[in-house]
């Protein structure tokens, strides 16, 4: 794994997790393997692919419910009875469910099918709880005719005990007995104020004082009775309440299978959108596995791709012939990013992820990938940077078939140069003989020519432009790059007697060489020119076979239409003609008609078009993007906010941030951090309504010092309180692990907090804390 650290593997994976709306999500992706065959990475390819298609309606389903799931799993597999809070919690995972079906049900692909047929039919176990419970996780006061009965009685005879403590209060001879006007409740039984010492003019039962001990709660003997069946009443509820929650409980267990069932297609789906999305902002395409040659076409490296700055692509083509590629060029050339973007793209096509070049690259299916980048020496195994690094190349020389990719930067170039070089050569030989792709860098001079037509390694550079010195970090194949130590020295600035000198103690063939330097550039700056050509008209063949298959699809769907309105007017021809028929041929006619009929949609029927989702024109755009709704933004690499519909140009009105500008729709893309449509999707696909008060409050407490942190913390509880909220979850990590003990020990002091406890593994781990809040 350390290996893939230094490639950016790592950080690949925490930006596609980001996309993800919960902890089982994004724990899956950062564990992506490499797939066992090509078969499974075209799977998954495809899936991604349909995913997209789900994104380009204009919706992004959530799964934030997953992250509560081992909360209440066990307790209903094992027939407890579940808390209001865990139905409300089974509730929300019903509503995601019932909206990612809602989803899938929008396009026609194999895996919103298989995805949306295999999910439970989670609106029937809403339902039942919606019986029970309000959206915000109340009884409802009608779950049951009894319940409505207790509660309606208990109303009544609270009205019967207020009006006659009421009587009690603005009785005259009362006055000087009470201490306030006012009828309050001690130990669920209502009581007046009485004076101290004045007790004995009211009749009843003491129920406490206060705490100056100036008054004393009576409770009247005369609303005795009353209260008393109050609090049977109260008892009755409990008990009804308790019957409602265990046989809700009983039904849900019922469920186990199909919810668990359920929570792992919810997963995946999590998991294939974020990939999605990803691909989307990078503009990453599947490819095609081959093992006849190594074809990157336009290849980028991720990282860079999101950064929003203009990327410059490169193509790299390597074949049984020429397998080994030994890439040179002076510093800060990009050699390192270009062998980067090359072990990338071989590593997510292994594990089934699009990558950042074009789909019409090839490449083999990699079964190991050997890479040697950065410094590997180990302090602990006694291991320099060199022998690290010579430890890693031994490995790479075992390493045999097409199967293999090495990837070396600065092979052998931490020692002496010209053993350095040696070696180097030995080594790449070896590769050579074992028949792998290679991917090597290197400063050595000596490594740059001495390779035989017949050798299968290719030399190649990234140009610099001669002028300015700087990189142009374009790839040309068959030519070596040279270092340009004494160019750069000419560049800065160095006095030229001691650059004279440097070029005086050369080796002849040296000197020679960087005297020729003006004619190798100038064979450059022409190969150069030839491959932007190239690409310009590699790029207008694109363009222009895009364009033919457009006007091919909106030529089979105006066929389609007009072959529909054919048919529609056939059959209604058809259908007048049996309404005509004589009574005596009315059978014949009709059976012969209805033949026609019959057989008029096999002879007129178009070919199904396949629909990639993504809106065509403006109006469509409109439609799944109305203003309000969230896109990207590729120029200011953000999200913003539709603020118009498209006018007849296609412009409309962006805000991001603070900035506001008309772009074309064409320039936008699907949002980087879309809203929760959990909500949209289920009203849109049953007759359910949806609190949007369901989802937690979420804190994110990460970066800040403890006194700010613990300033936001009390903030945020104290709106919680005020808003009635069930529940907060706590994002600190884990750090120094200051922060995390600040939280908790505060949370244990607070009057607002119930309980607390540590994420599982499944709900975001012990980076996060879950607070469940009580009365104040």
């Amino acid at each position: 794994m350390q290996d893939l650290v230094v490639l950016d593997w790592v950080e690949i994976l925490e930006k596609i997790s980001s996309h993800a709306t919960s902890e089982a999500g994004r724990n899956q992706v950062l564990q992506i393997k490499p797939l066992s065959t090509p078969d499974e990475a075209y799977l998954s390819f495809k899936e991604i692919s349909q995913a997209t298609e789900v994104l380009n309606q204009g919706v992004r389903p959530y799964m934030q419910s997953l992250d509560l799931y081992s909360t209440w799993i066990t307790r209903l597999k094992k027939n407890a009875v579940l808390k209001t809070l865990e139905i409300k919690d089974v509730r929300s995972f019903c509503l995601e469910a019932l909206a990612l079906k809602e989803a899938l049900n929008s396009v026609n692909n194999d895996w919103a099918q298989r995805v949306g047929q295999s999910l439970m039919n989670a609106e029937e176990p809403v339902s039942a709880i919606d019986q029970i419970l309000t959206p915000g996780g109340e009884i409802r006061s009608d779950a049951s005719e009894t319940l409505y009965r207790l509660y309606r009685e208990k109303e009544r005879l609270a009205r019967e005990v207020q009006n006659s403590l009421d009587r009690l209060v603005h009785a005259h001879q009362m006055e000087n007995v009470l201490q306030d006007k006012y009828v309050t409740t001690r130990d669920g039984r209502w009581v007046l104020p009485v004076r101290s010492g004045m007790q004995h003019h009211l009749p009843g039962v003491i129920h406490g004082s206060s705490q100056t001990k100036q008054t004393v709660f009576i409770e009247p003997e005369t609303v005795i009775p009353t209260n008393n069946r109050l609090r049977q009443i109260e008892v009755e509820i409990e008990d009804e309440i308790e019957r409602l929650l265990t046989e809700l409980s009983r039904y849900l267990s019922s469920l186990s299978l199909e919810i668990e069932s359920s929570r792992t297609l919810l997963e995946e789906a999590d998991v294939r959108f974020s990939q999605a999305q990803f691909a989307n902002k990078i503009e990453a395409h599947p490819i095609e596995f081959s093992n006849e040659g190594f074809e990157l076409i336009e290849v980028r490296h991720p990282l860079l791709q999101l950064s929003g700055k203009k990327v410059i692509s490169n193509t790299v083509l390597l074949d049984p012939r020429k397998s080994i590629l030994l890439l040179s060029g002076p510093n800060a050339g990009g050699k390192t990013v270009l062998l980067k973007s090359i072990g990338l793209a071989s590593q997510m096509a292994r594990c089934g992820l699009p990558i950042c070049a074009s789909e019409t690259s090839k490449i083999p299916f990699f079964k190991d990938l050997l890479i040697g980048i950065g410094d590997a020496q180990s302090v602990d195994e006694e291991l320099s940077t060199f022998a690290a690094h010579l430890k890693i190349l031994g490995r790479a020389a075992k390493m045999k078939g097409r199967d293999n990719l090495i990837l070396i930067d600065e092979i052998a170039g931490s020692t002496d140069p010209e053993e350095g070089a040696a070696l180097a050569r030995a080594f790449i030989e070896a590769f050579s003989n074992n028949g792998v792709f290679a991917v090597i860098t290197s400063h050595l001079g000596p490594l740059k020519s001495g390779w035989d037509d017949d050798s299968k390694v290719l030399n190649g550079s990234l140009e610099y432009d001669p002028k300015t010195g700087r990189p142009t970090y374009q790839f040309i194949a068959g030519i070596p790059g040279d270092s340009l130590a004494i160019q750069t020295a000419k560049r800065v600035g160095v006095d030229p007697a001691i650059v004279q000198r440097a070029m005086d103690v050369l080796a002849p063939a040296t000197r020679a060489r960087l005297e020729g330097l003006e004619q190798i550039e100038q064979l450059k700056s022409d190969i150069s020119i030839l491959q932007e050509h190239l690409k310009k008209e590699t790029h207008k063949a694109v363009e222009t076979k895009k364009k033919y298959e457009g006007l091919l699809e909106q030529f089979n769907k105006d066929k389609d239409e007009w072959l529909q309105r054919t048919l529609k007017k056939a059959e209604r021809k058809v259908e007048e003609a049996i309404a005509q028929a004589k009574v005596t041929e009315t059978f014949k006619r009709h059976s012969a008609l209805q033949d026609i009929k019959y057989k008029l949609p096999e002879i007129v029927k178009a070919k199904p078009i396949t629909q990639a989702g993504a809106p065509e024109t403006a109006e469509e755009f409109g439609k799944k993007f109305p203003p309000g709704a969230k896109v990207f933004v590729p120029s200011l690499n953000q999200d913003g906010i539709v603020q118009s519909a498209p006018n007849s140009k296609g412009d409309l009105m962006i805000l991001s941030g603070s900035i506001r500008l008309q772009l074309n729709w064409q320039d936008l893309k699907l949002p980087g951090k879309p809203q929760n449509p959990t909500s949209q999707l289920v009203r849109q696909g049953s007759s359910i309504s949806v609190s949007l008060a369901d989802d937690d409050r979420t804190l994110d407490l990460r970066g800040k010092t403890v006194d700010d942190a613990l300033s936001d913390l009390e903030v945020a509880l104290d709106k919680a309180a005020h808003s009635r909220e069930d529940r907060i979850k706590i994002i600190h990590g884990h750090g120094t692990e200051a922060l995390k003990r600040a939280v908790r020990t505060y949370l244990s002091r607070s009057i607002y907090v119930k309980k607390w406890k540590a994420g599982s593994p499944e709900s975001g781990g012990d980076g996060i804390t879950w607070v469940e809040l009580g009365e104040a």
